[in-house]
């Protein structure tokens, strides 16, 4: 079968960059493409050497609706002259569109140096077949055969990636499930006839989702006076994941990734920021320098103090079980009902500190009335005047995992005490190494007793 070569409109430091993606995200932008073509299957299948064992293609099938034979070179050989750039939505069943520029395809070459599309596509009399090369060796020249009627039972695009640059293990089903659920969680809870499988296994992430959250942050203000409306979605795992904090398009296709520093317990989760905002960097090539972004980096605060505000709240909501056991047994260390945003604090405190503690180590949850009764007094001894003395219990008396009491720390650490006295609708600032110093009297605290500041003050160390 003959080939046409047409010569691509692209840089080679572009394509270089391209090459440098991860693994996951490079083949999530095969699985954009199929979806952007109205596919309601996406099959990815990895084909291994015989006898070798390791991985020797990729293959991406999708039942979307393909691209006509004569559209083929106009798509390939001019890099940003996507049709999805002129619309909002799909041909044929009007979602959302995802890439406005056709450049996710060149990620492919992250994953091997040979990539070919076989597309079937719809003619009056059925179906035609064609194919479309690209070589990382040769990167400029584009390769499209003719086409050649074929029986098939539907149209779609299957893409194969082959000379494979690695092993690919991260990709397989066991290892990527949980990442794939994450990428395309917002679209698959948007368009619930869609499905995605890794080698045989859906990707659903509804049944992996403990709860979800939305709220709407402060608008974005550009350089033009332009608003940009930023919504923070939320999403907790079920699943053990790597709590991730993604910028997204207003729509919610993920475009790119921050650093998380989040440290809220046991909790797993993934946090969306949508807003045009980000479309509009990612257009100017700005995204990859998110956090030098004035106006993105208030955002991004916002979020990150919303996300320890949700996850603090859960914490405490957790805590309540097993306080409440203690309570009907006469050993929790507080008499009454908290009164104050102080005592409510203290109190929050201490529960997730008691908690965390309860499940993890063996000698405080074993341990019998009187002495549960005297650990727990010796915490809320610790918390309130000494955090030295809180080591060396968490250390020597209970015994914590080093690790626990460096999550617990780092948590503590993050825990801004003024935040949650100035009461529960408003977003705390963000925890700064001052968070760890005794805060001075503000008018906040105006009215708090001497007594009180001085509670305050060995709080705040927390």
């Amino acid at each position: 079968m003959s080939a046409d070569e047409y010569t691509i409109e692209v840089q080679p430091d572009f394509v270089e960059r391209q090459g440098h993606a991860q693994p996951i995200p490079a083949l999530a932008e095969i699985i954009w493409n199929a979806l952007d073509a109205d596919a309601t299957a996406v099959d990815i299948e990895f084909e291994d050497d015989d006898g070798l064992g390791g991985m020797s293609k990729i293959v991406v099938s999708d039942n979307g609706h393909g691209i006509a034979r004569s559209e083929a070179p106009g798509r390939f050989k001019n890099l940003g002259g996507s049709w999805k750039r002129n619309g909002v939505r799909t041909k044929t069943l009007q979602r959302m569109l995802h890439s406005q520029e056709g450049r996710g395809r060149f990620k492919a070459f992250a994953l091997g140096g040979v990539v070919d599309w076989q597309v079937v596509h719809p003619t009056d009399a059925g179906f035609d077949l064609y194919c479309i090369s690209l070589l990382e060796s040769d990167i400029r020249k584009v390769r499209i055969s003719e086409a050649a009627a074929i029986n098939a039972p539907h149209a779609g695009v299957t893409v194969v990636v082959s000379e494979l640059k690695k092993n690919f293990t991260s990709l397989r089903p066991g290892n990527s499930a949980q990442e794939f659920s994450e990428i395309f969680a917002l679209y698959l809870k948007a368009y619930r006839d869609v499905e995605i499988r890794v080698a045989g296994e859906l990707i659903d992430p509804i049944h992996a989702i403990a709860d979800e959250w939305r709220f709407d942050l402060a608008p974005i203000i550009d350089e033009n006076g332009n608003s940009h409306d930023v919504v923070l979605e939320i999403i907790e795992w079920k699943n053990s994941t790597k709590r991730a904090l993604y910028l997204c398009s207003e729509s919610g296709f993920l475009l790119s990734q921050i650093e998380a520093r989040f440290h809220v317990g046991d909790f797993h989760f993934s946090a969306y920021l949508k807003s045009s905002f980000n479309s509009q960097l990612n257009q100017e090539n700005r995204l990859d320098v998110a956090e030098m972004v004035p106006r993105l980096v208030v955002s991004v605060e916002q979020a990150r103090a919303k996300i320890k505000d949700v996850f603090r709240e859960r914490a405490s909501e957790r805590a309540k079980t097993f306080v409440q056991d203690w309570k009907t047994k006469n050993i929790y260390p507080f008499e009454g009902e908290a009164t104050t945003h102080l005592d409510k604090a203290e109190r929050q405190i201490f529960d997730i500190v008691a908690v965390t503690v309860q499940e993890a180590s063996a000698d405080f949850k074993e341990a019998p009335p009187k002495q549960l009764a005297l650990h727990l007094r010796m915490l809320k001894h610790a918390i309130e005047h000494s955090p030295s003395d809180l080591q060396k219990i968490l250390d020597e008396v209970l015994k914590l995992p080093k690790r626990k009491q460096q999550e617990l720390a780092t948590l503590l650490d993050e825990t801004d005490l003024s935040g949650i006295i100035s009461g529960p609708s408003q977003v705390p600032a963000r925890a700064s190494s001052d968070t760890l110093r005794p805060r001075s009297k503000g008018p906040s605290q105006g009215t708090l007793s001497a007594s009180q500041n001085t509670r305050k003050q060995h709080l705040d160390i927390w």
